[in-house]
């Protein structure tokens, strides 16, 4: 397989900066600026971050900060990874990131992925979790569209690859040799090369790549502003779990007197939210993106959408991925909930990815989570719903209040709720 190089990778321009940074600094100066970020205080951090901007993400030490962060202001947050389906901003107050958080119910979430995330860098971010965390269950959801025709890793994991993230894998003593080597393998076949002797600069980037959203948010810190806010990421006002809520917080966040999430009320707001939005066409778009760029998808999608060259519609390589995946939470004793998404039926069915190819894809993720032995929700019989997704595969309001009430049930009852509403 033919793969982008790392000199030829468009994150080149981030770990160039941040090298010659390196490369600027005293050795008293690199270490001050790369402390371990679960050390500071963040005193001034007034939000919590629901979609991590990719500085944030790349940065190991940052990500575990942030969980240590809001533990200390009295949440229970639980690791929930995936990729763009997780920006909880243009969906609604539904969705799992806005919903469940805040402390307001018995568990919180936290977000892991962004666009460009797929199942290799979940592999070894959930791997690189798992020692770090007291309760290792977590959530995964799995995209069609990592599996799809347009499918380029060696252009997006070079973008959302973690060095630090990597290197607490690599440390995991309950991964295999095996795995780690699988895994690294991978990597370098996505443009990441780690094999011993791969690069005369390695060390340098290992040293300083996992460093960046540290420092940037040591630097706002210092300014005085919020650590937690960057360019490209989506944030909910951080609220003490003690304090009272105000008339606009007890709506999106309802609870019933047990303490749970007030299910009738959510899903009745957030259907009526959905319809609200989508009013202006009869396939349950959103509007704006309806307007703005449905055409565009649509005429792009039955211009270039191929077969794999192997002819077949889905890579081989990807559920390869998905299957290490699998394996890397057997062996570092992660039980993990897989999501499985839809996508809209009334857009993809003018594609070579008709109704009847898709289900070959819902049959084989099925089949390796079967296989594997781990709980799925599945939520592949929402296609034609028209109020689920906003537009062609990211959740709607009420796409994210099932979502929220499948995670948070599989939490606190061990089984994932995916029955539809009436």
């Amino acid at each position: 397989m033919q793969v982008d190089k790392i000199g030829a990778s468009p994150c080149i321009g981030r770990r160039a900066v941040v090298v010659g940074a390196a490369l600027a600094l005293s050795t008293g100066a690199l270490g001050f600026f790369t402390r371990h970020a679960s050390q500071q205080t963040r005193s001034s951090q007034t939000s919590i971050v629901t979609y991590p901007a990719a500085v944030q993400l790349t940065s190991f030490d940052y990500m575990l900060d942030t969980l240590a962060f809001r533990t200390r202001n009295g949440e229970h947050p639980k690791l929930i990874y995936g990729s763009s389906e997780l920006a909880p901003d243009l969906a609604g107050p539904a969705h799992p990131a806005l919903l469940l958080t805040n402390g307001r119910y018995a568990i919180d979430m936290m977000t892991m992925g962004r666009a460009g995330t797929a199942d290799l860098w979940a592999a070894i971010e959930m791997g690189a979790m798992a020692p770090q965390v007291r309760d290792r269950r977590m959530v995964f959801f799995v995209s069609m569209q990592w599996f799809l025709s347009y499918r380029n890793p060696g252009k997006e994991f070079p973008g959302v690859f973690s060095e630090g993230a990597y290197q607490a894998f690599m440390t995991n003593p309950y991964i295999s040799t095996e795995l780690k080597g699988w895994i690294t393998d991978r990597m370098a076949e996505y443009g990441i090369d780690r094999r011993s002797g791969s690069s005369p600069i390695r060390a340098l980037v290992e040293a300083v790549d996992g460093y960046a959203a540290s420092l940037s948010s040591d630097l706002r810190e210092e300014a005085g502003a919020d650590p937690a806010a960057a360019p490209g990421a989506q944030t909910t006002p951080l609220r003490a779990v003690t304090a009272p809520l105000t008339a606009e917080e007890e709506a999106a966040q309802p609870k019933t007197v047990a303490g749970d999430p007030d299910w009738p009320f959510i899903f009745a707001a957030a259907l009526a939210d959905a319809r609200s939005r989508s009013g202006g066409n009869n396939l349950g778009f959103y509007d704006d993106w309806y307007k703005k760029k449905f055409k565009t998808w649509e005429k792009g999608a039955k211009k270039s959408w191929r077969r794999q060259a192997d002819g077949e519609y889905f890579s081989r390589q990807e559920l390869d991925d998905f299957k290490m995946l699998l394996e890397v939470c057997h062996e570092a004793g992660i039980t993990p909930l897989v999501v499985i998404q839809p996508v809209k039926g009334a857009a993809y069915d003018q594609t070579i990815y008709t109704c009847d190819v898709r289900r070959q894809y819902y049959d084989m993720i099925r089949g390796a989570m079967s296989e594997a032995g781990v709980s799925f929700a599945d939520f592949s019989d929402r296609e034609y719903d028209p109020f689920f997704l906003r537009d062609y595969s990211h959740p709607s309001d009420l796409g994210g209040a099932y979502y929220s009430r499948a995670i948070y049930s599989w939490f606190t009852t061990g089984k994932a709720d995916t029955s539809k509403i009436s």
